[in-house]
């Protein structure tokens, strides 16, 4: 898919025109166009938005790098490549990585876009509504941009003002207190100003408001949660009366639940709701009940803006040998604890984990298909949430075992993206209405360090994601731990390879327990053998990871060596 390099630079505002049949759109930066410039119309403004939501679908952030690789290494996901080439994913890396460097570079870059965005928008060319609904558009961004660099560097430089020499490169980092309160106040902004998803006017794929209510809840549970290296007494790394956020992601919550418009399918209704709700992801399709906002890369192709999504490549289903197949490589696996974690019954299990793969013999010339479900310590163990691809016939192949040259059926199957050797269009969730759900029954109880047992509404939130799986309604205890307990299993269950599970897990101070937890359950395991290297690399996120580091990237080198401002992290 990638056919022509298209770059948005934070200086000056991007012009595209289409020349000849090319699919891409040329970049020309028109020398009329100065980083003084303003927008003279929607249209114009609207491009430049584009330019700026395409920088979150980057290789370097959502296309696979930050969302899957960064995010590796927990009792959901972890490399089976003993190389170098994955030491970000296994607690390895140093401040000099690439997936590090790039992460905190495609942020800033967006911010630095955004800024410029609300320095160009002139409110006189606008009419009121118009002129905040863009400027919400782009504060959403901003908002979500800020959270992220919060969440995995602590104290970042908080700029609001486009940068524009190189006098601007010192800049000292903000508390992470004060970043969060920024991130809520362009929430809240774009609460109030952004459209509804069920509003004529509104795009799919771009922000809306029920979204940032949604990840307002968020924000509210990571600054009710535990905050890494706040203070060098763990007990105290936590911010004054808590007890506010999870009172306020509740509020956020009711919002969207009150407002009644989203939902997500009952398996009264659809037996099969959790699997066709990720095809509309696969298929560029927007099921915009269920899914509140979401990483586009079909939507941004198809306007002729390079993207980079490689989900259900690196992440998928194993299938590789020849050309004009849905090519994965399964370079991150499920868990263990994934496959342990689900009953029989659960209709998610046999859709977030694939347990199937296809293998390409080059001797002779045939790829056999296997069935490798029941074994969960496989190399190829991949995952199946984002699947390309699938066996045309599932239960012969449980039957079999294996099919030599076994047909299948492409699940991405839009013209460009089905057979491309690497890239695809597949949307990546932020945020699921799923999720929404959850966190109201966290918010409820007040997180893992609340005292609030929980009340019919939390266990009502609960099970209409359990009735969406198939399962029966909860009736467990509602003693405060023990409901907070079966929330952190359920994240897992639902909300698995979705970016979310490594920040639950440090919000939570669980990060390092569930790493033991993990390595614990695959040496215990009947299959594993200590002299299998792959058996050894999935235990390495667990022996690498040191939690008085780990819980934070390091600052990115050339950024410390630049902004002379900004000093290493200690023990970096």
């Amino acid at each position: 898919m990638k056919k022509e390099n298209i770059y948005i630079t934070a200086a000056l505002l991007v012009i595209f025109t289409l020349t000849g049949c090319n699919k891409f759109l040329e970049l020309n930066p028109k020398s009329s166009w100065k980083d003084e410039s303003f927008y003279s119309s929607k249209e114009e403004a609207t491009l430049a938005l584009s330019g700026i939501y395409s920088q979150l679908a980057k290789e370097d952030l959502y296309g696979y790098k930050f969302n899957v690789t960064l995010e590796a290494g927990t009792d959901e996901t972890y490399t089976n490549d003993p190389s170098p080439n994955w030491n970000a994913a296994k607690y390895a890396y140093t401040s000099s990585n690439d997936e590090i460097k790039n992460t905190w570079l495609r942020f800033y870059t967006c911010i630095q876009l955004v800024n410029q965005f609300e320095k160009n928008l002139k409110a006189d060319l606008f009419t009121a509504e118009q002129y905040n609904n863009l400027l919400a558009k782009a504060r959403f961004i901003r908002a979500f941009a800020y959270f992220n660099l919060a969440n995995w560097f602590g104290p970042v430089p908080l700029r609001l003002t486009p940068s524009s020499s190189q006098e601007d490169n010192d800049f000292p980092p903000s508390p992470v207190l004060d970043v969060y309160k920024q991130v809520e106040k362009d929430y809240l902004f774009a609460a109030e100003h952004l459209n509804h998803a069920k509003d004529a006017g509104y795009v799919p794929g771009e922000p809306n408001k029920m979204a940032a209510h949604g990840l307002l809840a968020r924000l509210y549970l990571k600054m009710g949660g535990f905050q890494p290296y706040l203070s060098d007494n763990e007990a105290d790394c936590y911010f004054e009366n808590r007890q506010q956020y999870f009172d306020k992601a509740k509020e956020q919550c009711e919002i969207i639940i009150t407002d009644g418009w989203h939902s997500i399918v009952p398996y009264a209704v659809d037996n099969k709701s959790y699997r066709n709700h990720f095809l509309s992801y696969l298929q560029d399709r927007y099921d915009l009940k269920e899914s509140l906002f979401e990483i586009s890369f079909g939507n941004l192709y198809s306007m002729g803006i390079n993207v980079s999504g490689r989900l259900g490549n690196i992440n998928g289903v194993e299938f590789v040998g020849t050309s004009n197949i849905p090519r994965g490589f399964a370079n991150i696996n499920v868990a263990l604890p994934v496959y342990e974690n689900y009953s029989q019954e659960d209709t998610r299990r046999e859709w977030n984990i694939a347990g199937y793969r296809n293998k390409y013999t080059s001797s002779t010339q045939a790829y056999t298909m296997s069935y490798i479900f029941n074994n969960p310590l496989h190399f190829e163990y991949g995952i199946g949430k984002f699947r390309r691809w699938e066996p045309e016939n599932i239960e012969e192949l449980k039957t079999k075992g294996s099919i030599a040259n076994a047909k299948y059926t492409i699940l991405n199957n839009t013209p460009g993206s089905d057979v491309d050797p690497n890239f695809t269009s597949i949307n990546f969730p932020v945020l699921r209405y799923s999720d929404v759900l959850l966190m109201h029954a966290e918010a409820i109880i007040g997180g893992r360090f609340g005292t609030t047992d929980a009340n019919p509404a939390a266990v009502s939130s609960l099970n209409i994601v359990r009735e969406r799986a198939g399962l029966d309604p909860y009736t467990g205890s509602l003693a405060h731990n023990d409901f907070f307990n079966e929330l952190v299993n359920e994240r897992l269950r639902e909300l698995c390879f979705e970016g979310l599970r490594k920040q639950d897990l440090i919000r939570w101070n669980l990060l390092k327990d569930k790493l033991d937890e993990t390595n614990a359950a695959i040496k215990g395991h009947a299959l594993f053998s200590a002299n299998d290297q792959y058996h050894q690399t999935y235990l390495e996120p667990g022996n690498n990871f040191d939690k008085s580091k780990h819980l934070l990237l390091p600052y990115p080198l050339q950024e410390t060596l630049i902004n002379k401002s900004l000093s290493p992290r200690l023990g970096w």
